[in-house]
């Protein structure tokens, strides 16, 4: 079963990190599936350089092992041409 970004992907995104994101750098709207797409290349460096999820929302920065996860999340859905 291919991963979906609403049932997968944008959960990673609370409502923190994603306004975090509307308000910073380049404003990129992490609950838009199309969007994610474009700056995919752009998320997975930021997430395997750990300078994504920023510091500053409640939910923390990730660990390792939900970076793990996210990242392997986030490739499975690129490989499974990029679902809703």
């Amino acid at each position: 079963m291919a991963v979906g970004f609403a049932a997968t992907i944008k959960p990673y995104f609370t409502d923190c990190y994603h306004q975090h994101m509307l308000t910073q750098g380049p404003k990129i709207d992490l609950w838009n599936p199309a969007t994610v797409k474009q700056w995919y290349p752009q998320i997975t460096n930021a997430v395997q350089g750990g300078s994504m999820p920023a510091a500053g929302c409640p939910d923390g920065v990730w660990d390792a092992a939900q970076q793990a996860k996210f990242l392997a999340d986030f490739s499975a859905w690129k490989a499974g041409g990029f679902q809703p």
